[in-house]
């Protein structure tokens, strides 16, 4: 699959404490300059499945976009929409077109950090907005969650709880990755939470899902212990491409310097060849991998040991009938 990501815009309706981009920008792309992109993919992977994904900043601040986008490439056999999303601009219309369209979409949303890291331009909070718009939200057919663990947000497990219970969603938690945002405590206090969770479901597991964050670590140790799959970096440049700015590039993030220039050398790190869990760590972010000149100490600390945790709960639960259930789907189903 390749996914093909549209950033119309850094604008947003929303002032994120962890997220760096311009948000009061009044860029944005031409969607024909879009499609021409689009068909030089296409030819490259006429059999492929492209996923476009639509971001920003916020992507339903460009609402007319999205659905000229969608109707022009809807037609397309292999081609699937995603778009992650704050949620807040959405109304009964807009619900109606992304049901329609079989649009995929993920509500960033993080629960009890959400007034920590979520706010509005004017410094409010934004979870009773949340409240508000939540009858519109669960009219969406295909909808998932994504929470962002940010230095300070160590209750994993009663996020993950709170979220289920205002959602009825399993949340999917995702490190910040940037540099120079967490300290040895920090990323300490964030093991603890991991670990925690790890807990929590081993105790529970005949009765609860996997929460998505142990999910997503634990398919990376399938994939290379079952399959012999390894994939060192994020795909950028390769798997994953970028539409910013009118023109194709490697990943957003990559938009305004010439770092990109770096890749090759950095999809494969030397000071990772010794680590004991290369074979199957992600490597984080690769732009800011570049930016630090290699990879960033407080994010390996945290991988290694949510790696070292899950493995922990494949000793613990090897004997357990419905987790076994789980590994036989994993390896032979994903």
């Amino acid at each position: 699959m390749i996914v093909l990501s549209i950033a119309f815009s850094e604008a947003c309706n929303l002032d994120c404490s962890y997220c760096n981009v311009d948000k009061l920008s009044k860029k944005s792309i031409n969607t024909d300059l879009f499609f021409e992109s689009y068909e030089k993919v296409r030819s490259k992977n006429p059999q492929e499945l492209i996923q476009v994904d639509f971001y920003g900043g916020e992507p339903l601040l460009h609402w007319d976009k999205i659905v000229t986008v969608t109707k022009e490439l809807k037609d397309d056999p292999n081609v699937q929409f995603y778009m992650p999303t704050n949620g807040l601009l959405l109304d009964d219309e807009k619900v109606e077109f992304l049901n329609a369209n079989k649009v995929r979409v993920s509500l960033s949303y993080d629960g009890l950090w959400q007034d920590i890291n979520r706010n509005q331009h004017d410094g409010r909070g934004t979870n009773y907005l949340y409240q508000k718009k939540l009858p519109i939200i669960k009219q969406l057919n295909d909808l998932s969650c994504h929470s962002m663990i940010y230095s300070g947000n160590n209750n994993l497990l009663e996020n993950h709880l709170y979220i289920k219970k205002v959602l009825n969603l399993n949340p999917d938690l995702t490190l910040i990755r940037d540099v120079d945002v967490w300290t040895n405590e920090s990323a300490q206090e964030v093991n603890f939470g991991f670990s925690e969770l790890v807990d929590w479901y081993i105790e529970n597991v005949d009765n609860v899902e996997m929460p998505k964050i142990i999910l997503t670590y634990l398919r990376h140790i399938l994939r290379y212990t079952a399959k012999d799959v390894r994939i060192d970096y994020c795909g950028a440049g390769d798997t994953h491409l970028s539409f910013s700015e009118d023109k194709l590039i490697a990943c957003n993030r990559f938009k305004d310097d010439d770092l990109y220039l770096k890749i090759p050398e950095y999809k494969n790190m030397a000071a990772c060849e010794s680590c004991s869990v290369k074979n199957y760590c992600r490597k984080g972010c690769l732009y800011e991998n570049i930016k630090n000149e290699g990879p960033i100490e407080s994010i390996c600390f945290m991988y290694k040991h949510f790696y070292k945790e899950v493995q922990r709960m494949i000793k613990t639960l090897k004997g357990n009938e419905y987790f076994k259930r789980i590994l036989k789907r994993e390896i032979y189903e994903s």
